[in-house]
């Protein structure tokens, strides 16, 4: 199965944070909130994930890499 996550956006709201990080990576409980969304799909047995970025790509793909951390298939 196949899904997507809208993880687009400049995150201006949650400066001062956003300033040295995307906001899809700020950590809660010590983990990116986009890993969180990910693991969600995978364990509801979606196996391939879209990921829609934005200006922050380089850094989520650096973060997410082929998906294969988290069993999946990340595009």
């Amino acid at each position: 199965m196949k899904g997507l996550i809208l993880a687009g956006g400049a995150g201006t709201r949650l400066r001062p944070i956003t300033h040295t990080s995307a906001k899809q990576l700020v950590p809660i409980a010590n983990k990116p909130i986009l890993f969180y969304g990910i693991e969600a799909m995978k364990k509801a047995g979606i196996n391939e994930i879209g990921i829609i970025v934005g200006d922050t790509r380089k850094e989520i793909m650096s973060a997410v890499g082929d998906g294969s951390q988290f069993g999946v298939k990340a595009t």
